[in-house]
């Protein structure tokens, strides 16, 4: 395992032991993942793990099973546990089913959506636009996630809310998004400014297309991003 890495997840972690220490364990290497601190394709590995962070293998074992349920890691048998990889056509699987499923939450959203979600909604816009100012993109992705979820949850559809939850996981990938987001903030804040507009005046039609486009738009962006990447790892 890479070693700045594996420094990055010690340094992270604490001796504080919370109430999961599996699920504690998932979350530092997913904020990692995103982060592109562990790279796609990199193995972890338990023994190294375990020395650095002092705890017992059950731990680390449940929070790679945590991992691989959202998608981050993939466990190759007699191998290892791996980061996963993200391809070009795990984006063009995921984003339509996404995008048609995210407009129709926002189409849901438009009668149940309340004052408070609505100026939760505003709150994270703005964090979104400063933060992109100030290329905190970390805080920029966590606050754009959250403008998301808002509407998502209002659907009122758990069925719907759960489905979303695992595509957002994947078709976001998040070390992607982290990187890919520096070149796309831009248009991604006028769409989410039009996005809120249209739920404050309950104009459901167009915030169901809005929604849907939008995410299809991206789609494109995605796909010549991880084309890019994948040139630049191929340079000797």
């Amino acid at each position: 395992m890479d070693v700045t890495g594996l420094d990055e997840i010690q340094k992270r972690f604490t001796k504080e032991i919370p109430e999961s220490l599996s699920k504690y364990i998932g979350e530092i290497f997913a904020n990692a993942i995103v982060e592109g601190k562990i790279k796609g394709g990199q193995k972890l590995v338990e023994n190294e793990i375990q020395k650095r962070l002092g705890v017992s293998r059950s731990p680390i074992r449940e929070a790679f099973r945590i991992l691989e349920r959202k998608g981050l890691v993939v466990n190759v048998p007699r191998k290892g546990t791996y980061v996963r990889k993200i391809s070009e056509n795990d984006i063009k699987e995921n984003f339509p089913i996404r995008a048609y499923l995210e407009g129709l939450a926002a189409r849901l959203a438009v009668p149940n959506l309340s004052p408070n979600d609505i100026a939760k909604m505003e709150s994270d816009l703005e964090i979104v636009i400063k933060s992109a100012k100030l290329k905190d993109y970390k805080t920029y992705l966590k606050h754009h996630s959250n403008f998301h979820e808002t509407f998502i949850r209002a659907s009122k559809n758990t069925t719907l809310i759960e489905f979303l939850e695992n595509l957002r996981r994947q078709s976001i990938w998040f070390r992607f998004t982290y990187f890919y987001v520096i070149d796309s903030s831009e248009v991604a804040i006028r769409a989410h400014s039009e996005i809120l507009e249209l739920f404050k005046k309950k104009d459901v039609e167009k915030v169901e297309f809005l929604v849907r486009n939008h995410i299809l738009l991206a789609l494109d962006g995605f796909i010549q991003f991880i084309k890019k990447e994948e040139k630049t790892d191929r340079k000797p």
